[in-house]
């Protein structure tokens, strides 16, 4: 048995996580500013999500935490009384402006508190998770490498969420940890549901854009919609189940190599993503070239869906290539994962 700390304990990742890390008889402190009672019934969805026994669930300790405090307003001594596996999940996720403030006090000022408590108080043989994402690469041509990486302006990114992934790395990289040789960096791609049942416990990523797509779609079907996309462009999105399993493997293996993109080896395209889509709703989803909106400018309709998929749809416009080692890598989306995906969530994710 294995002691393990997850912070974040009721967010899409770390909840799966905490189920698997439970189900294989670990011991789990779960850190999250929900309530014990939010963080055992995510913890249980979780569970079900992956086919294991959800009353599995009460076996977690759930401890209040604030990553607004430099001690996280825990008896950090008793949390870290044994040798353990620190993950760090926690994480304010939005697409929005002017949010900036908030992203930089959670994701790097917070960040930076979870590993000076780490470095200060866990035990030798210790080791520090910090769950990151692969597109903290921002706009920047090329293949995005296994490293730590530079800052960077706040303009070579999509949006500030992305920027403050990337202060965060940076942060990092600069402590002793780093030297020591007990951080391992997680960069995920973009998360979806089980592939085996495309069932999702989340609203966030493509989820949010087919949440759109489905209210336009009821609303008034049969439409065309089109969006501005790069010729070569594909998501890397990357189930649940998988990804877990990648990271236990990662996280108990050996620290040579501590920046890993956990990325499927093969991207969807756009395109297909548009397609499966417009098989499970009443809308014709198009992957354009700016040339051709250029020649025929969007109607009014399509302006609208538009602008309401603009925090989604900047993803569209790139291509994106991520350095990755076949230890790391979560199993592809094939087409019959794609649609589980996406069938799944029209049928039961989707608000009424």
């Amino acid at each position: 048995m294995a002691d393990h700390v997850v912070d974040g304990a009721n967010g899409f990742v770390a909840s799966h996580l905490i189920g698997t890390l439970l189900a294989r008889g670990d011991s789990v402190v779960a850190l999250a500013r929900a309530s014990e009672e939010v963080v055992r019934r995510k913890v249980s969805d979780a569970l079900a999500t992956l086919h294991l026994d959800p009353a599995m669930a009460k076996k977690v300790q759930v401890r209040p935490f604030s990553l607004a405090e430099s001690d996280l307003g825990i008896a950090l001594s008793e949390v870290f009384a044994e040798p353990c596996t620190y993950w760090h999940s926690a994480a304010l996720i939005t697409f929005f402006p002017r949010r900036e403030a908030e992203l930089r006090a959670v994701n790097v000022v917070g960040s930076a508190h979870t590993a000076a408590a780490f470095a200060k108080y866990a035990k030798s043989g210790s080791r520090y998770v910090h769950v990151s994402t692969a597109y903290q690469n921002g706009t920047t041509q090329g293949k995005a490498l296994e490293q730590w990486p530079e800052f960077g302006h706040p303009s070579e990114f999509r949006n500030d969420y992305e920027h403050s992934k990337r202060l965060a790395e940076v942060a990092l990289s600069q402590t002793g940890l780093v030297q020591e040789g007990g951080v391992l960096v997680a960069r995920l791609g973009v998360m979806v549901g089980h592939s085996g049942t495309g069932r999702a416990l989340s609203d966030l990523g493509i989820y949010d854009f087919l949440r759109v797509i489905a209210l336009f779609a009821r609303r008034t079907p049969g439409q065309r919609v089109r969006f501005v996309c790069h010729p070569g462009a594909a998501l890397h999105l990357t189930p649940v189940d998988g990804t877990v399993d990648r990271m236990l493997a990662l996280a108990s293996g050996p620290a040579d190599r501590p920046v890993r993109h956990l990325v499927p080896p093969v991207a969807v395209p756009v395109a297909d993503l548009f397609a499966a889509i417009s098989a499970h709703l009443p809308v014709e989803l198009v992957a354009a070239t700016a040339e051709d909106v250029e020649a025929e400018p969007f109607g009014r309709f399509e302006a609208i869906v538009n602008m309401r998929c603009k925090f989604t749809s900047p993803y569209f416009r790139h291509e994106y290539e991520f350095e990755s080692h076949q230890d790391a890598e979560p199993p592809p989306v094939t087409p019959r994962v794609l649609d589980l995906l996406i069938s799944w969530y029209v049928r039961e994710g989707l608000p009424e």
